[in-house]
């Protein structure tokens, strides 16, 4: 996490931040399982997510944001699967 700012150098960071979205939900990212070459009738494609933390320069304002759920999207990666 970032403790000092990459951009001005100060330490005054604020962290582990919720970051909020649109319609009253967090924002998100998502990966999610290909479709099979012979898809059943009824089939629903297994998907991770993950919301975000941020860390915030109080100096200048620089931001970072992290996934919560970073290792399920990285094992859901290697599973081939892709972003929606």
């Amino acid at each position: 996490m970032m403790k000092q700012c990459p951009k001005c150098n100060s330490d005054e960071i604020i962290s582990q931040l919720s970051v909020r979205g649109g319609e009253g939900h967090p924002s998100y990212v998502s990966v999610i399982e290909p479709d099979p070459e012979k898809k059943p009738f009824v089939w629903i494609p297994k998907s991770e997510q993950s919301h975000f933390r941020a860390d915030v320069c109080g100096a200048c304002g620089y931001t970072e944001f992290y996934a919560e759920n970073y290792k399920a999207l990285n094992e859901g990666r290697k599973k081939g699967f892709r972003s929606q």
